[in-house]
């Protein structure tokens, strides 16, 4: 019986194994699952003309499900609505994209708008930054503000905090510019919009300039920047600062080569051979020729500075016009031992190119005096020494670094256009 009875029980389990079994298989049939078909389609019937993201979002989503559920069911509802799928979700997929992307964009707009209105540079680079990153053709406006800022507050707050990245982006500005990308404005309203082309090139190679000349503390790097200002097209062409930048980096060399001068005659002795002798008066001319050629570049720079601020009295006080005319006294006796005869050189200066500071000086070596004995090839005699070097430059002006904007007010950055085919 017992036999009986395990066997008749093990029967009932294997039969009840089996319905279970069978059970399991029907409920696990996708093709059959015609109330969740319903669920998805109907979801995806009613997303279908979605444009924002939380739609798009459920519609993609419904269509992904519905494939990876029903997509190798045969029967002619099923295999209809995959065949609408396949051909409908890549599109509906690159419009969620699209829309996201749009959403992230108009924030970063907001951002960048909400620090310029608020003077938050913080704000503003981290923003622009990113514009530029990801849309750097609808973006590159943006450039020319975060190569701006450094220069006002470097001028006017003493703040460098932001100079790297404001010559980082000037610097990049001036690529752009010069390679003949597209603009779609030359700046942002308000207080960063430039003139034209030319201006907006002129002011990012002034800011590079002086940025490398006031912070970097490298003139020499800082020279082609400032002289490319000085021949664009721009509001910098007319700026003082520009040209008292220059001239201060031959002040600079023209201070230790007066002092070298003035080394090499004390160390001139009474006991040096003829030939020694020679030797270091030879040395010296060539020395004082250098201070020579140095100071009249110094003095052309300055010059320049000078009749540009004089001509605008209301824009630049009478104190840094006079400072200007102060350094040009010094230099000017530097280079012919008295003052007198100043005024009608700086006026010729305006008829004159202005030197390329990227060329070496070319020395000037004044004739012997013709009421001493002519000089022979032999002569020990040195030459005249020159006046003491001068004490110190005028402190620039400050930048007027914000030109006025030439346009409307607009919107601070306009949202980015769609691209073709989005």
């Amino acid at each position: 019986m017992k036999t009986i009875f395990r066997s008749l029980n093990l029967a009932v389990l294997s039969t009840a194994i089996a319905v279970v079994g069978a059970t399991a298989s029907f409920a696990q049939d996708p093709c059959a699952d015609t109330a969740g078909q319903d669920a998805l389609s109907g979801t995806v019937r009613t997303l279908y003309k979605a444009a924002d993201v939380p739609g798009l979002t459920q519609l993609v989503e419904a269509g992904k499900q519905y494939s990876e559920k029903y997509g190798a069911c045969t029967n002619d509802s099923t295999k209809d609505f995959n065949t609408y799928l396949s051909t409908n979700l890549p599109g509906w997929e690159a419009k969620l994209k699209t829309a996201k992307e749009k959403g992230e964009i108009d924030a970063l707009v907001k951002k960048f708008n909400a620090g310029l209105n608020s003077k938050n540079w913080d704000d503003v680079y981290a923003s622009g930054k990113e514009l530029i990153n990801r849309r750097p053709e609808d973006f590159r406006m943006v450039e020319l503000v975060l190569g701006t800022i450094g220069l006002d507050e470097t001028a006017n707050n003493k703040n460098k905090k932001y100079n790297d990245d404001t010559i980082k982006y000037a610097k990049m500005s001036i690529a752009d510019l010069e390679s003949g990308k597209t603009f779609a404005t030359y700046g942002v309203n308000p207080g960063f919009m430039y003139k034209s082309k030319d201006d907006a090139l002129g002011w990012m190679n002034y800011t590079v300039g002086y940025l490398l000349f006031a912070d970097k503390a490298t003139k020499k790097e800082g020279l082609s920047y400032l002289y490319k200002a000085s021949q664009l097209n721009s509001d910098t062409k007319t700026n003082p600062a520009v040209y008292q930048s220059i001239g201060s980096y031959y002040f600079d060399d023209v201070r230790t080569l007066v002092s070298e001068v003035q080394e090499m005659i004390k160390g001139q002795n009474t006991s040096d051979t003829p030939e020694v002798a020679k030797q270091k008066v030879d040395a010296i001319k060539a020395k004082v020729a250098m201070v020579n050629g140095t100071s009249e570049a110094a003095i052309d720079s300055y010059a320049r500075a000078y009749l540009i601020a004089k001509k605008d009295p209301k824009k630049y006080p009478a104190t840094y016009t006079d400072g200007l005319y102060k350094t040009l006294q010094d230099l000017y006796n530097v280079r012919f031992g008295k003052t007198e005869g100043i005024d009608a050189w700086i006026a010729g200066i305006e008829k004159k190119p202005m030197p390329n500071p990227l060329l070496p000086i070319a020395p000037i070596s004044d004739p012997e005096p013709t009421t001493a004995p002519a000089a022979t090839s032999g002569s020990t005699t040195a030459p005249a020494t020159p006046a003491a070097a001068p004490k110190g430059d005028t402190a620039p002006a400050k930048p007027a670094a914000k030109p006025v904007a030439t346009r409307k007010p607009q919107a601070m950055v306009k949202k980015a256009p769609k691209k073709k085919g989005a």
